[in-house]
């Protein structure tokens, strides 16, 4: 499941609350039934392709990658 337009704008704010709320909207936007290591690989997938390696998003990339079963963080 992709961020929308609306959900990147939230993330242009740039600080923590604001990477916070967006992952815990993009967690609870997931079906009760959502493989969540597979949607966490897809968004983290999503970002390095719109924002790659931006600064304003690296906290979010943290907060994805502790769910996405990746040992690796960029």
């Amino acid at each position: 499941m992709a961020y929308d337009a609306t959900r990147m704008k939230l993330l242009r704010a740039g600080s923590i609350p604001a990477q916070q709320r967006a992952f815990t909207e993009w967690l609870l936007s997931l079906p009760g039934d959502a493989d969540v290591e597979y949607a966490a690989r897809r968004q983290l997938a999503e970002i390095d392709r719109r924002l790659p390696n931006h600064p304003e998003v690296q906290y979010l990339r943290l907060l994805l990658s502790a769910f996405s079963g990746s040992e690796t963080m960029q």
